[in-house]
C-alpha cells in the first residue's frame, strides 16, 4: 500500500475508526444539536472549506507537532467532490474516482464514481482513505452516519458539552467517545456547522504503549451554496498511469532497484499481537537473516504472498536456519489479525506497525513490501506478489547464508 508522509499519523485513525458502527442519532430531526449539524450539512448544496489541522505527539522528553492544511470542495447536485490533504488527493468529477498518493509516484487510482459518493464508498476504495483524511465536516457532508463513521466501536450517544469557558463566541460542544479516545466538536450556533474538531487518542489502547495523540482541526468555510468552476475537480493524469483498483495500484511496485538495498538495516522495535515489543536487532541474536512481510488483510496480492511465506517460515524453522521472519500488519488491529491469522492456519509471528513507522522507515511504496536483511544491511526487497515468489525468498535466504553474508 502507499504510505505517504503523514500517513503516520493519519493512519492511526484508520485503526481508531476500526470495528462496527456505532448509531449516534436516534431521536426525530430538529430535537438535538447533534440532530441540527446533520441536517445543516445535509442541506448544503455546494461546499467550499480550508481546514489547519495541528497533530501533537508526546515522545519521551519532547512534543512532536506537525501541522497541514486541507482544501475540501463539494457539489452536491453534480456529485463532484475534492479531498485533498498534505498525504493524499481524493477526486470526484461526477463520472470517475481519482486518487493519488506522493508517495506513490506515477500512478493513480482511476474506477466509476457511484452515485452519491459516500464517505463509506470511498473507503471500500481506499481503505487508507479514513478518518480524518476525510474530515468532520466531509463526513457530514456525505456519510451516510457521520458521527458512527467518526467513532465507530464506541458505546453510547453523543453529549452537547456547554461552551467552552474560554471561548468568548460561546459555542456549544458535541462530545463522542471513540474506541480509543474522544471527539469533540465546537458547533457554530448560528449555522450548525462545525468551526473546529479536536481528537484526543488513547494509543495504548491500540497497542501502542506510552502514545498519546491530539488532533485540531480549525475549519474555515470559503463559501456555502454558491457556484464552484468544474475545473476545480479537475484531476491532472499527465504522467501517471491508472490502475483500476487500489489492490492493483498498491501492488504495482518499480522495476528500479530499491533504493534501501545495500543500505544499513533501518532500526523496527513494533509490539506484538500480544502487546510484547520486538526490536529486531537485538530480538534473535542467534539469526543470520531477518525476513520482513509489510502486509494487510484487505490487500489481495498480500492474502495470495502469505501461505508462500508460511512454507518458507516451515522450512526454515524445520531445518535449524538461523533466520528470523516478522509479518508487519499494516493499519489492523490485534482482533482482525487474530482471526485472519486463525483462519487462514499462519504462524509467522506478527508485528503491527499501526502507525506505519515502520512502512516509512524502510520506505514501503506498495504492499506487499518483502524485506530481507543480513550481514546488517538490506539485501534484497521485493514488492508486489507473483506465484513462486516462496521459492525465490527461500533461494535467496540459502544463497545468504551459504555466502557468508551474515
Amino acid at each position: 500500500m502507499k504510505f505517504q508522509r503523514s500517513t503516520a499519523w493519519t493512519s492511526v485513525f484508520c485503526l481508531v475508526i476500526a470495528g462496527g458502527v456505532s448509531r449516534a442519532v436516534a431521536a426525530p430531526p430538529g430535537e438535538r444539536l447533534i440532530d441540527k449539524v446533520v441536517k445543516a450539512y445535509q442541506d448544503i448544496q455546494q461546499y467550499d472549506a480550508t481546514l489547519r489541522i495541528d497533530i501533537s505527539q508526546p515522545q519521551d522528553r519532547w512534543t512532536i507537532t506537525r501541522t497541514g492544511e486541507y482544501r475540501v470542495k463539494f457539489d452536491r447536485p453534480a456529485n463532484r467532490l475534492l479531498i485533498d490533504t498534505p498525504d493524499q488527493l481524493a477526486v470526484a468529477d461526477g463520472q470517475s474516482f481519482y486518487y493519488a498518493n506522493p508517495r506513490l509516484p506515477g500512478k493513480h487510482l482511476k474506477i466509476d464514481t457511484t452515485s452519491p459518493v459516500t464517505c463509506e464508498w470511498i473507503v471500500q476504495q481506499v481503505p487508507f482513505m479514513a478518518f480524518p483524511s476525510i474530515s468532520p465536516d466531509v463526513a457530514f457532508l456525505i456519510s451516510n452516519d457521520p458521527l458512527g463513521f467518526m467513532s465507530a466501536g464506541a458505546a453510547g450517544d453523543p453529549a452537547t458539552l456547554p461552551p467552552d469557558p474560554d471561548d468568548p463566541q460561546k459555542r456549544p460542544r458535541i462530545q463522542s467517545a471513540l474506541q480509543a479516545g474522544t471527539l469533540t466538536l465546537t458547533i457554530d450556533p448560528k449555522t450548525h456547522l462545525i468551526d473546529k474538531a479536536g481528537i484526543s487518542v488513547d494509543a495504548a489502547a491500540l497497542g501502542s504503549p506510552g502514545m498519546t495523540l491530539t488532533y485540531n482541526f480549525d475549519i474555515h468555510i470559503n463559501s456555502i451554496d454558491q457556484p464552484i468552476d468544474p475545473d476545480r475537480f479537475a484531476f491532472d493524469a499527465t504522467g501517471s498511469k491508472a490502475s483500476a483498483s487500489m489492490q492493483h495500484m498498491l501492488a504495482s511496485g518499480s522495476n528500479a532497484p530499491h533504493p534501501l538495498v545495500g543500505q544499513p538495516t533501518p532500526p523496527l522495535n513494533l509490539p506484538d499481537i500480544a502487546g510484547k515489543n520486538h526490536d529486531i536487532a537485538t530480538d534473535d541474536p542467534d539469526a543470520k537473516v531477518i525476513v520482513l512481510d509489510f502486509w494487510a488483510t484487505w490487500c489481495g496480492p498480500c492474502v495470495a504472498e502469505l501461505p508462500e511465506l508460511q512454507t518458507v517460515y516451515d522450512w526454515a524453522k524445520d531445518n535449524g536456519k538461523p533466520v528470523a521472519f516478522y509479518a508487519v500488519n499494516q493499519g489492523e488491529t490485534t482482533d482482525q489479525i487474530k482471526a485472519f491469522w486463525s483462519d487462514k492456519g499462519l504462524s509467522i509471528p506478527v508485528l503491527m506497525d499501526q502507525n506505519f513507522t515502520a512502512a516509512q522507515a524502510y520506505q514501503v511504496n506498495g504492499i506487499p513490501h518483502t524485506v530481507i536483511i543480513a550481514n546488517g544491511k538490506v539485501q534484497q526487497v521485493h514488492v508486489g506478489y507473483r506465484p513462486g515468489i516462496g521459492e525465490q525468498i527461500k533461494a535467496e535466504i540459502q544463497g545468504l547464508l551459504e555466502s557468508g553474508k551474515q
